[in-house]
């Protein structure tokens, strides 16, 4: 199925599949709720951040917050952040505005017809790449991201309401639905409608780097993806025509939007950030980057 239909589409589909979930409930009154507070009857799954946010405001601890925090956290250790690449609908609405999506595609299309260079190293950088794969950083860095979080938990703390939550993109998207939703049901009109649009339009306009350097949450699941050893990408160097030949193919890093070099881990972001997006496995021409589970020879490396 990977080979025919690009990683990128399937993620639309998927996301789609949310925002349409959350339609239906309203309209056949289901209440199936949103991606913020997703669920069926008793049954229902918190935002992790969200969770936290509201325990920290009312100073409470409930166990209907713990037990889906421990199910957050087990689903994290066994996929990592993949809710930002296949779930988070903010991405796909992103690259709509921006295209980065079909450029991507475009410029690694245009470098596979131009061909290749073959570059004058030494044998011994094939080594030096397979020792480097081996020791990529699992271990999240800090950024701007993280200081974001701890000032939403603060300020959480502090205001004693859950501050993230007014400007979170994906609350924000739900809040609009919603609040369509309302106006052509009850011709129920309110500013809110258009407040909450407007925001969501500006962080997606204007603050198109919110993934990779803003958002709270994003943070706390690379925090938690320290803990998933799984689905991570994996190169064949006996494929890789930039190991194995020395060629100058750098497409896997040029597609990856979290800045992750397969190949050079001293310049790389740690792959705790992998969203598990796959475009680096689709827009390899020689099948060398997978996300199986486990390794399929003894030329496969996990980085």
């Amino acid at each position: 199925m990977m080979s025919t239909l690009h990683a990128s589409r399937l993620r639309a589909i998927t996301m789609l599949f949310f925002l349409v979930l959350t339609a239906v409930g309203l309209f056949f009154k289901t209440g199936f709720g949103t991606l913020c507070d997703l669920g069926y009857g008793a049954i229902s799954a918190i935002c992790p951040l969200g969770a936290l946010e509201t325990a920290l405001a009312g100073r409470t601890f409930h166990l209907r917050m713990l037990v889906p925090l421990v199910c957050a956290v087990i689903i994290i250790a066994i996929l990592g952040r993949f809710f930002c690449a296949w779930i988070c609908p903010a991405p796909i609405f992103r690259d709509w505005v921006s295209g980065s999506t079909r450029k991507h595609h475009e410029d690694s299309a245009a470098a596979s017809q131009v061909g290749w260079t073959h570059r004058s190293v030494p044998m011994i950088y094939s080594t030096a790449t397979e020792q480097i794969g081996r020791t990529h950083r699992s271990a999240p860095t800090i950024d701007s991201r993280h200081f974001i979080l701890g000032g939403a938990l603060l300020s959480s703390a502090v205001f004693g309401f859950p501050v993230f939550c007014l400007v979170c993109p994906v609350g924000l998207i739900f809040a609009t639905i919603i609040g369509v939703w309302r106006l052509f049901q009850y011709n129920e009109t309110s500013w809110m409608l258009l407040v909450f649009s407007a925001i969501f339009i500006l962080e997606i306009v204007i603050c198109r780097k919110w993934c990779r350097k803003i958002c709270p949450l994003g943070a706390l699941l690379s925090i938690l993806s320290g803990l998933n050893p799984l689905f991570r990408p994996r190169v064949d160097n006996g494929l890789c025509r930039h190991v194995s030949k020395k060629m100058d193919c750098e497409n896997c890093k040029r597609v990856c939007k979290e800045n992750i070099d397969l190949h050079h881990s001293e310049k790389s972001r740690p792959i705790t950030e992998c969203t598990k997006c796959r475009e680096c496995a689709d827009v390899c021409h020689t099948g060398t980057t997978t996300f199986s589970l486990h390794y399929k020879n003894g030329n496969d490396k996990s980085v």
